[in-house]
């Protein structure tokens, strides 16, 4: 049996491409970078609780709260999610973050209505 690739769109987010860089038909290249399944161009930006980092695809704003969690200690968050996260997919969330802060804010809050 031949194992395969999963291609599909992707758009990243990093300092050097704060706007977005879609790639398509690429398979997922998340590793210290903030990324969302689709193609986005400016001025049309998905939704900040859904941008997500890594190749494990933590959502970016998740990862700032396990950070919380561990007191700010990256070692700590780390210890616990060294599984699914390394430090540059930290990085990649906190950068993201806060670029976004106020956008992922208001739509944790608004979630947080309607549940």
């Amino acid at each position: 049996m031949v194992k395969q690739t999963v291609r599909e769109t992707y758009t990243y987010y990093t300092p050097d491409t704060p706007e977005g860089h879609a790639v398509e038909d690429s398979p997922l290249k998340g590793r210290g970078k903030a990324w969302v399944r689709g193609s986005y161009r400016h001025p049309v930006y998905p939704s900040p609780l859904d941008v997500r980092v890594g190749d494990a695809g933590i959502k970016a704003w998740m990862v700032l709260n396990w950070l919380k969690e561990c007191n700010e200690n990256m070692d700590e968050l780390l210890k616990r999610y060294g599984h699914v996260l390394t430090s540059e997919d930290v990085a990649a969330a906190r950068w993201y973050y806060e670029q976004n802060s106020d956008l992922i804010e208001r739509e944790l809050s608004e979630e947080a209505r309607r549940a």
